[in-house]
């Protein structure tokens, strides 16, 4: 996990990624077709792009965004992605299915990609290495507004907790 800025190990347990890949196989019906792998192994969306086709009977192809010769029906990547897709051959990006993780999204990431792939499928997906690759994830449709896209809702037998820095009010007694 990287989110401080440094990498660090994290340990996942057995069962938190057999119940991580059953319910990726079942929601992301492109998991049965191709996928590009793309990223270092100790990448956590790796395990998105990996174990879930080989458990849906899909084919993996480990090479480069800009290399791969097969067009994949479903990638994973980063928002910071979508700028080199842009740029590359139209057989490079998913035909089916995009799941985007690891960092905010915003349309503005998008509007570039989504303008030369309309159909595709695009899912926003959030969750720390910690909690088994994403725990949470949005699925946009074509009308999506302007702004922050949502990260979602939580995923089955999962609770979510959002945090922010607003200031509690004191009880009273307390000081």
């Amino acid at each position: 996990s990287g989110s401080t800025g440094r990498p660090k190990g994290v340990v996942i347990e057995h069962h938190a990624l057999a119940t991580y890949l059953h319910r990726a196989r079942t929601t992301y019906s492109a998991m049965n077709g191709a996928t590009v792998l793309h990223s270092p192994l100790a990448f956590d969306l790796t395990i998105t792009a990996l174990w879930t086709p080989l458990t849906a009977g899909g084919t993996v192809h480990i090479t480069s965004l800009e290399d791969t010769t097969t067009q994949p029906t479903l990638i994973k990547a980063t928002p910071s992605h979508l700028p080199l897709l842009t740029t590359l051959p139209e057989t490079a990006s998913p035909s089916h299915t995009l799941i985007l993780g690891g960092e905010a999204l915003h349309t503005d990431h998008l509007t570039a990609w989504r303008n030369q792939h309309p159909h595709v499928q695009i899912i926003n997906a959030y969750g720390p290495t910690e909690s088994t690759v994403n725990i949470t994830d949005h699925h946009l449709n074509e009308d999506t507004p302007d702004g922050s896209i949502p990260i979602g809702r939580p995923f089955a037998n999962t609770q979510v907790y959002v945090l922010d820095s607003a200031p509690r009010p004191v009880p009273p007694g307390v000081t």
